[in-house]
């Protein structure tokens, strides 16, 4: 009893008695601001240094001791709370400065060190609070002051710019020729250069002007189509093997009309992403989704169709992450993102969304084949047509009743029977 109250008496003296600072770590420790940027001056050490440790993978978490977390935060236990309390209190700059190989952090198996200025930084943090923030894309934004803008300038982005020159000890360029403006709208708006006849005669006082006339150009929609067509992963060839030609030329073309006749975003995402299960789906909403059939196609003969079924979900379930969220979820399909707040089972509840869909993963032998749901694409005329040929199939029906029942069938194919002519076909969803 007296060894182990001895042991603790010791354990709380150098967990709560102030450590001198080696004077490298010192001077870096006074010159840091008095008030760190969690996200910018701490978050990357952890991240990079610690988080493997005492980040939010517990199968990997040692010591119970989470650096993920506010304090406060109520994913923590009780003993998480208060052991996170113990480091932030002295221990943890005890660890940061030892040279013992069973106490220093990080341990020297790990491979890591820190630098002065990353310990300065952790300690300087520990000092002050531990105080958390959640990264810039999951707060919640905010009005801020618009700085002065005084006499440089014409909108309030301007004036953040103007006073991060100023505090910088800059001056503003000098304003930009009518050329150069001309230049750079029609560049950023239409991708082509300017002509010689719209050079001719330009000037500054024409530039808001310029804006209308670009952004109701057919080239504004191509040109903001081609960014899209990048982050939707869009190719006219199926990736894998012999790399078949496929027609998806007609969901581009309702990318560009999208921009051209500025479709609201959270349609342009809703119609992409669900187009055919809205209230009053049409031709253009369901073409949509073929943004979600974009991944690549495996041909080979001796693939196991579930296999390239599941490959082809999880491309969809990523490509959600990265285009709409921003996010790398692929860390989720094995374990619980070690650094974004993207747990395993959010991972594969939004693979579940795409698991529902009537698809088979089957090869694709031929360009004219299109797996899984497909759409006819038929104008006015084609589509007076199929009417017609659909009524007389009724009347026949109902004069002749089938032994089948049509709903039945319908609703396992769920797409018209079969009629696909290489032109006039997409793939979708």
């Amino acid at each position: 009893m007296y060894v182990r109250f001895l042991l603790g008496c010791c354990l709380f003296l150098l967990t709560h008695c102030a450590q001198e600072l080696p004077s490298d770590v010192a001077e870096i420790y006074v010159a840091l601001p008095e008030e760190l940027d969690y996200n910018f001056d701490v978050k990357p050490i952890l991240s990079d240094k610690c988080f493997a440790c005492h980040g939010p993978d517990a199968g990997t978490r040692k010591g119970n001791l989470r650096l993920d977390l506010a304090g406060d935060d109520p994913g923590l236990s009780s003993e998480e709370r208060s052991t996170r309390a113990r480091a932030l209190e002295g221990e943890l700059q005890h660890r940061l400065l030892s040279d013992e190989p069973e106490l220093m952090m990080p341990p020297p198996e790990s491979q890591l060190t820190l630098t002065d200025k990353e310990c300065a930084a952790l300690i300087k943090w520990a000092d002050t609070g531990g105080a958390y923030r959640d990264h810039w894309a999951f707060q919640r934004s905010q009005a801020v002051q618009v700085p002065p803008l005084e006499d440089w300038g014409r909108n309030p982005i301007d004036a953040f710019v103007y006073e991060r020159l100023q505090r910088e000890g800059l001056s503003p360029s000098a304003p930009a020729t009518a050329a150069t403006l001309l230049r750079r709208a029609t560049l950023t708006l239409t991708g082509l250069p300017p002509t010689a006849e719209e050079l001719s005669g330009f000037t500054v006082n024409d530039y808001e002007s310029l804006i209308d006339t670009l952004l109701a150009r057919p080239a504004y929609g191509e040109r903001m189509a081609a960014h899209w067509m990048d982050v939707a992963r869009y190719a006219d060839s199926d990736g894998y093997l012999d790399d078949k030609h496929r027609r998806l030329w007609p969901y581009r073309d309702w990318v560009i009309r999208s921009f051209n006749n500025n479709l609201p975003y959270d349609d342009f995402v809703t119609q992409q992403l669900a187009g055919d299960l809205l209230p009053e789906a049409n031709q253009e909403t369901t073409l949509a989704t073929t943004f979600n059939r974009l991944h690549k196609r495996n041909s080979e003969a001796g693939i196991v169709f579930e296999e390239a079924r599941v490959e082809y979900v999880a491309d969809r379930t990523l490509t959600l992450g990265k285009t709409f969220l921003g996010l790398s979820i692929e860390c989720a399909q094995c374990h619980d993102h070690k650094y974004d707040p993207v747990s395993q089972r959010d991972y594969y509840s939004t693979f579940a969304m795409f698991n529902s869909t009537a698809e088979l993963g089957t090869a694709v032998y031929g360009p004219d084949q299109t797996p899984g749901p497909a759409l006819l694409l038929s104008d006015a005329r084609q589509d007076s047509i199929i009417d017609y040929i659909r009524g007389l199939i009724a009347e026949q029906e109902k004069a002749n009743p089938p032994s089948y029942d049509p709903q039945a069938v319908a609703d396992v194919t769920r797409a018209p029977a079969g009629c696909m002519p290489p032109s006039t076909a997409s793939e979708v969803r």
